[in-house]
């Protein structure tokens, strides 16, 4: 069900933040690490890289020509790619000991975003990573709380008809089931869906296919697995490489998976960091574009 199409040799620190634009028949991912943006053209196999201003986590699509919502550990950023500035767009996370991770756009173009710890802090000491995480939904007028108590926000989906928002909490290990409302943009109270043996690692980003179920990158699991509705794991696909961190859907027919992965602490194998092109029997889910710039 998974066959590999190409490995590209991207050797992320750690790469995260996927997302398939079909304007431009291109993927586009980030390294957290070795702070970049990058782009695969889908079409020509070139493979562009951009330096962020500062670290990033996560892209979003935007409906502007050749702009791109990136968020950056202090704040969301405007990326023109044709002109290659960076333009600061709005900070959402008041805590300057949290940082923004993973996140996704809605039906409705706003965003979800989890903040997680910030380690290193501003002066570069180790901090312990602790429950202080929250989700936020950000909207044209506001910016609201809609979780808290979270260790490492992870994952980030809708189900196919946008009523469950799915997202996981990696300190956790644990994948959660949310209602939500498509019109007013809210989540309701997570409801315990999916942890799996240690054996698989631990949760890291991911999506939702057609069909409804989620794709999860797994951090230390060597391998994404496909998990039901219902939570029930259905399959494993291994990766060449330990550390998984994120996925998405793209190609013409979504039925492309670009996975990411991690070199982080994990060079001595040959493929860490690299970033994976797989053909996939189910399609996924178009992303959405935010509508708030």
């Amino acid at each position: 069900m998974l066959s590999l199409i190409k490995n590209i040799p991207s050797k992320c620190g750690l790469g995260e933040g996927c997302v398939w634009s079909a304007d431009d028949n291109a993927f586009y991912w980030i390294d957290i690490t070795k702070p970049n943006l990058y782009k695969y053209s889908v079409e020509t196999n070139a493979i562009e890289k951009f330096e962020t201003p500062n670290n990033p986590a996560n892209v979003f699509l935007t409906q502007q020509p050749n702009v791109l919502l990136v968020t950056l550990f202090d704040g969301l950023y405007l990326f023109n790619l044709e002109q290659q500035t960076w333009e600061p767009w709005r900070d959402i996370e008041p805590d300057k000991t949290l940082r923004l991770n993973d996140g996704t756009v809605d039906c409705n173009g706003n965003l979800l975003i989890g903040s997680i710890t910030m380690t290193p802090d501003e002066n570069g000491k180790d901090v312990p990573v602790d429950f202080d995480g929250r989700l936020f939904s950000v909207k044209e007028s506001e910016s609201t709380i809609e979780g808290d108590s979270i260790g490492v926000f992870n994952l980030a989906t809708f189900s196919p008809d946008n009523k469950i928002f799915y997202y996981a909490d990696s300190m956790k290990g644990e994948i959660y089931a949310c209602d939500f409302d498509s019109e007013k943009s809210t989540v309701g109270k997570p409801k315990l869906l999916n942890k799996l043996d240690e054996k698989y690692g631990g949760p890291d980003g991911g999506a939702c296919d057609s069909e409804g179920y989620i794709w999860n990158a797994r951090w230390d699991g060597k391998g994404v697995v496909r998990i039901s509705p219902q939570g029930e794991l259905v399959d494993f696909f291994e990766v060449p490489t330990t550390r998984v961190t994120s996925l998405c859907f793209g190609g013409k027919d979504l039925k492309t998976l670009l996975v990411t992965t991690a070199e982080l602490d994990m060079e001595h194998e040959e493929h860490s960091g690299n970033t994976f092109l797989f053909q996939v029997d189910v399609a996924g889910l178009a992303p959405f574009k935010t509508k708030l710039v």
